[in-house]
């Protein structure tokens, strides 16, 4: 390099020698120059110099919405291993990453004018990629599990490891995944709480800690997150994405709701959405068993189930061992009164009271299909999670509520006392639930169906729903979706900027028999960037037997269907069939153009370019095997077409 300066320096001589002015201290400056313009010009040649990843580095976001930013720390991990999550995420090793937390609050200097106070700490992290070249120019934003607002590595080591920047939040609440199913800390502390009589229920709430988690903390993320990452890169993210199921898909929802301006794409699976009735009806299971004093085991519960799933495969006419859709399964439990099966060593008699309990457990709450409060699980879908029972030594069998609604009908609903009254009575729990739908429903429900502000944003929602998910009913994102289209104008307009996938034999976020989507994130990913909306997921699992096991999952209303031929377990073996028609696009109408008989494009009547004034036109149909008549005729086969 020292020749290149030094040959660059005299070629710059004769201009100074005629002023004159050259002096040993100017050759040296000017000899300086060039070797730093040098040195500059090789670093920008090799790959980008490590960042630096400390305290010092950040400031304090300013991204206004109230937020009093409390501090800002940063330290780099090496060799980090992750925590895992749900059953698509496991724990990662050998991370390596920049960790960003920033705490933040709500409180304002109008607190306490109004005698009320926010008295929040908010945790937002951020992991960002230690280099600029192994970032991917992406900011993935990630959502919560059960009553937690974010699940924090679980999601994150999944993301950087990617080469994503991303973000989680607690919403100022523990985050310990261990008390997801906690709702305790609803409740305002108890220093902060205030005696009532007992005959009237005054509920008292963390209201803000509860807004956090509906959706406001949701929101800060992205904004805290979009600061750090370009004082961390120099730059923003050219797209930014949702990541999340169950709380995380709600929360999603949220967003496509009421900001989905401040995302490009949103992948929210399994969504709790209507979270209110959600809740109060995964209690139904337990309800339902308690009032009939007939309480089925786990094994009696998984008779019925196969039962249903013999019986509807019939119609479906393959054998996978589990439905492709349930909805169109027609078969009743008082089919197997009076059967006896084997179940944990004993034999079994099927009774009229089991039977009804099961029926009750798939109809859902409120007396039959068409009038219920929240969906049921559909048959074949397996019941032991919302239906599970406790049995002691002595045979005894009591309820076992799912822990998650359990808490949530314990802490909020009922503040703090017994719910076993509450499962008995099915009128006072009918008004608990009405009251707790009145109170809660608007801010944590996320069922908006106006979706104007996602189609005008431009942003894309995704969201695909496992059959099988035992937790909240597939049905619940259909019937969204459905009233999403009543709403917008219809299924064509919809698919634009909203698609669901159902995954048959699929378990809640993950799990169960059968496939599971890939990467749906790249497919949401193509879709925003590439503009290539996806008809079909890619899914594939490992069955009982060992075997690979690939299949296309069906853009919602379609379903697979097996074509009759090939390999049952590979995707190339089915089609999906029931989809939406969709109306004529701008390069089928290219096609649409062309004439297939003569290989020329046709002309047209100036005065209706679109209409047909031939008598007896064959229409589309013919055109395409009139054409395909003349071509083969003309191949000189000898082939003749009738």
């Amino acid at each position: 390099m020292v020749e290149r300066v030094q040959a660059l320096c005299l070629a710059k001589l004769p201009a100074v020698r005629s002023q004159e002015v050259l002096s040993a201290m100017h050759f040296l400056s000017l000899l300086t120059y060039f070797a730093a313009v040098f040195a500059k010009g090789e670093v920008d040649q090799a790959s980008s110099p490590p960042l630096r990843c400390s305290s010092s580095a950040f400031s304090a976001p300013k991204v206004g919405r109230g937020l009093t930013i409390l501090s800002v720390q940063a330290q780099a991990q090496h060799n980090y291993t992750s925590i895992p999550g749900g059953p698509l995420q496991p724990s990662l090793h050998g991370l390596n990453f920049c960790q960003v937390q920033v705490y933040l609050s709500h409180r304002t200097p109008n607190d306490g004018f109004d005698g009320k106070i926010t008295n929040d700490r908010v945790l937002v992290e951020i992991w960002l990629p230690l280099s600029k070249d192994d970032w991917n120019g992406r900011f993935q934003v990630t959502g919560g599990a059960g009553f937690a607002t974010g699940m924090f590595g679980a999601h994150l080591g999944v993301a950087v490891k990617h080469g994503w920047a991303a973000v989680s939040t607690d919403g100022g609440h523990d985050a310990d995944l261990e008390k997801l199913s906690d709702a305790s800390w609803v409740l305002p502390a108890p220093e902060g709480r205030h005696p009532r009589p007992d005959s009237y229920l005054r509920r008292e709430v963390a209201w803000d800690l509860l807004h956090n988690f509906a959706g406001r903390s949701s929101v800060d993320q992205i904004l805290v997150g979009k600061s750090i990452i370009r004082q961390y890169y120099g730059t923003h993210p050219h797209h930014s994405y949702w990541n999340g199921c169950s709380t995380g898909g709600r929360q999603g929802y949220y967003m496509a709701q009421k900001y989905p301006e401040l995302l490009d794409g949103i992948l929210a699976n399994a969504p709790a959405i209507n979270f209110v009735n959600l809740l109060m009806a995964e209690l139904w299971p337990q309800q339902a068993m308690k009032m009939a004093d007939t309480f089925l085991s786990n094994c009696e519960l998984e008779y019925f189930r196969m039962q249903a799933i013999k019986h509807c495969e019939l119609d479906e006419n393959v054998n996978i061992g589990y439905l492709l859709d349930p909805l169109s399964c027609h078969w009743h439990p008082s089919s197997l009164i009076g059967n006896t099966f084997l179940c944990d060593g004993h034999d079994v008699t099927v009774t009229r009271e089991m039977a009804q309990v099961v029926q009750d457990i798939q109809t859902g709450p409120g007396g039959s299909s068409s009038e219920n409060m929240f969906p049921g699980l559909s048959e074949g879908v397996p019941m032991t999670t919302l239906a599970d029972i406790e049995i002691d030594q002595n045979g005894m069998r009591m309820v076992k509520p799912f822990r998650i609604a359990a808490s949530w009908l314990q802490k909020v609903v009922l503040q703090d006392r017994p719910i076993y009254g509450a499962l008995s009575d099915k009128r006072y729990f009918d008004s608990l639930w009405i009251s707790a739908q009145s109170e809660f429903g608007g801010l944590l429900n996320t069922n908006d169906p106006d979706l104007s502000r996602l189609r005008d944003s431009g942003a894309k929602l995704l969201t695909w729903h496992g059959i099988h998910d035992q937790m909240i009913p597939f049905r619940n994102t259909i019937n969204y979706r459905r009233t999403v289209e009543a709403t917008m104008g219809g299924a064509h307009g919809v698919d634009d900027y909203y698609r669901v996938f159902l995954a048959p034999g699929v378990e809640h976020c993950g799990g169960g028999v059968g496939p599971i989507p890939i990467d749906p994130l790249e497919s949401l990913v193509r879709w925003v960037e590439e503009n290539e909306p996806p008809d079909t997921l890619d899914a594939e699992t490992v069955d009982q037997e060992g075997d690979f096991v690939t299949r296309e999952l069906c853009l919602w209303p379609g379903m697979p269907k097996y074509m009759g031929i090939g390999d049952v377990k590979r995707a190339s073996s089915w089609s999906c069939v029931g989809s939406t028609e969709r109306p004529v696009l701008a390069e089928q109408e290219i096609e649409k153009d062309f004439d297939y008989g003569t290989m020329q494009q046709p002309q047209r009547s100036t005065s209706d370019p679109d209409a047909d004034t031939t008598e007896g036109s064959p229409g589309r149909p013919g055109q395409i095997l009139g054409g395909l008549k003349d071509r083969l005729q003309g191949l000189g086969m000898g082939l003749r077409v009738e």
